[in-house]
């Protein structure tokens, strides 16, 4: 499995689209947090403080993660190749985690950057209060367990196609309905249960109260819940693959 995570990792860096999708978070997020006359602008915001960053941060992973996660089986389909992958002496759990562990480290990859932020707003703050590290911390891990989840839809979504530009879009498409279409469903409803139901299935009320420095047991066993069961849908299609093709 580890072979494959190794060949999955020098593969996506071999071509221009692997730094192009990671410069285009980046050079995104940095515009947005410090160029930009925006909402989002660190410099007037009058706090010392990422929150904006970390409200910014899920929008541009809906699309930096489906363009991470496009070719992990759509391109395999295409060119052939995932038969060939499919007789190796590997199981389909393996398959699935080699591709979804990959796709994380791209993810961390991507993020790791973004501390410098920190240390430019440490820089610039007036007084000696320190800035929240620990609030920081649990934020950084939301950013994480949301982007996870949408490497998991990403990689769902690579399974029912073998255009890479549909499995963008469905992945896309997918990852938005289940941050906020949820959200905006719960916002409807007048009865209290209603609205804590639906805000229970989208990922946005669990992330926000990772944002706010709030880690709990129920958040994060619906990140692992969610993870799990898209991954064990994913696994189910590919073993249907499996058995229409060898």
């Amino acid at each position: 499995m580890w072979a494959m995570v190794k060949r999955e990792w020098f593969v996506f860096f071999s071509t221009p689209l692997g730094y192009l999708s990671l410069g285009f978070f980046l050079t995104l997020s940095t515009l947005f947090l410090w160029f930009l006359d925006t909402d989002f602008n660190l410099l007037n915001a009058g706090f010392a403080d990422l929150n904006a960053f970390f409200v910014l941060a899920p929008w541009l992973l809906l699309l930096l993660v489906p363009a991470l996660s496009m070719r992990s089986f759509a391109d395999e389909k295409r060119s052939g190749t995932l038969e060939l992958l499919l007789t190796k002496p590997l199981s389909l759990w393996q398959i699935l985690l080699g591709k979804y562990i990959v796709n994380l480290m791209l993810l961390l990859t991507a993020l790791l950057p973004t501390v410098v932020y920190f240390f430019a707003i440490d820089a610039l703050k007036l007084g000696d209060n320190p800035i929240d590290w620990g609030s920081a911390i649990s934020a950084y891990w939301g950013l994480l367990c949301v982007g996870a989840s949408f490497i998991a839809l990403g990689i769902l979504s690579a399974l029912l196609t073998k255009s890479q530009a549909t499995a963008f879009m469905l992945a896309l498409l997918l990852c938005f309905v289940q941050f906020y279409v949820w959200k905006g469903i719960a916002d409807l409803m007048q009865d209290q249960s209603l609205y804590r139901f639906f805000n229970a299935v989208g990922i946005f009320d669990h992330y926000l109260q990772l944002r706010q420095g709030v880690i709990t047991l129920k958040d994060t066993v619906y990140f692992l819940g969610f993870n799990y069961i898209v991954l064990y849908i994913s696994k189910q299609l590919l073993n249907n693959i499996k058995n229409q093709e060898l």
